[in-house]
């Protein structure tokens, strides 16, 4: 793997690293304490909410759209085992991000199908409208 490949993914790991600790810190400010027992007014809630969407929306572009290639040649494998049933719960939803290879297949037939309907669809609308243009 070449330097730019590692430097673009160290840019993603702290992107990624910063979205969680707002996660974490919004997620601690909007529970209820003994000190505070009040629930968070709900324009302060949806100002931080939105902040935490804007900043998936754009770690989410970044990831989809500029480091697709690079992410596609790359397999990530735990270092260790994991040790308590609760890490095994988070390995195992972590690793089930691919879909099994017939379920692919399935779901690229699936758009296509839908891609050639629509198309019938416009050229459809297409020829009506070119035939109600014709009683005209």
């Amino acid at each position: 793997m070449s330097d730019a490949h590692i430097v673009e993914l160290e840019t993603l790991r702290r992107q990624l690293e910063q979205l969680h600790e707002l996660f974490a810190a919004v997620i601690d400010e909007t529970r209820p304490t003994p000190d505070n027992p009040h629930v968070m007014p709900w324009p302060e809630l949806l100002s931080k909410f939105n902040v935490l969407a804007g900043k998936y929306a754009i770690l989410s572009h970044t990831v989809g759209k500029k480091h697709a290639s690079l992410l596609k040649e790359l397999a990530v494998v735990p270092q260790t085992q994991p040790n308590g049933i609760h890490e095994q719960n988070i390995m195992s939803v972590l690793l089930r991000t691919k879909l099994a290879p017939e379920i692919e297949k399935e779901e690229e037939n699936i758009w296509a199908q839908v891609e050639s309907e629509a198309q019938q669809d416009q050229h459809h609308e297409l020829l009506a409208v070119t035939a109600m243009g014709s009683f005209n």
